[in-house]
């Protein structure tokens, strides 16, 4: 029972470092989509009004408004562009280990489970032979001796593998 625990609290431990990746991954995504907004911001409000004034007397208040707006657009889509790239090599690799620790921590618990509904089922077998034994009159002593040897199996793997032949043989 202390290795269910073990393997629980492993998949606990996993699943936890899964979520602060992910955690992660959107705050760097947060990030470069607010530095983006900022930057568009601050560029609209500071580099737009010199530029334009700059730009009015050559070109005109037209022309100078369209090449100001431009060049902010294009700033921004630049910071958006970093916020949707994929993540790096180092990122990926740090997922799939993730995922792959998660897969095996999951079967492990998986295993445990089965193991120990087999105990249950196992002593529950061995109960239903007590009873049968009881109610018929017959061979009491066998039927007691296969519910000890059934909850023996169920809590102990190593004493499972010696105590199922002799539980084959009694069936």
């Amino acid at each position: 029972m202390a290795g269910s625990a073990e393997k629980l609290r492993r998949l606990a431990e996993l699943e936890l470092l899964r979520a602060e990746l992910h955690a992660r991954q959107t705050a760097r995504r947060a990030l470069w989509i607010t530095i983006g907004a900022l930057v568009g911001l601050m560029a609209l409000a500071i580099l737009a009004y010199a530029a334009f004034l700059m730009l009015s007397a050559q070109l005109g208040t037209i022309n100078a408004a369209l090449t100001v707006g431009g060049a902010l657009v294009v700033f921004a889509i630049c910071a958006i562009v970093m916020a949707n790239r994929a993540p790096g090599r180092t990122q990926q690799l740090e997922a799939e280990i993730l995922k792959r620790s998660l897969q095996d921590a999951r079967d492990n618990l998986r295993e445990e489970f089965a193991a120990l509904e087999k105990g249950v089922d196992q002593i529950s077998n061995g109960l239903g032979l007590f009873a049968k034994g009881q109610s018929s009159g017959t061979n009491k002593n066998l039927a007691t001796i296969i519910v000890i040897l059934n909850a023996l199996a169920a809590l102990s793997p190593t004493l499972n593998r010696y105590i199922q032949p002799i539980l084959k043989i009694v069936d």
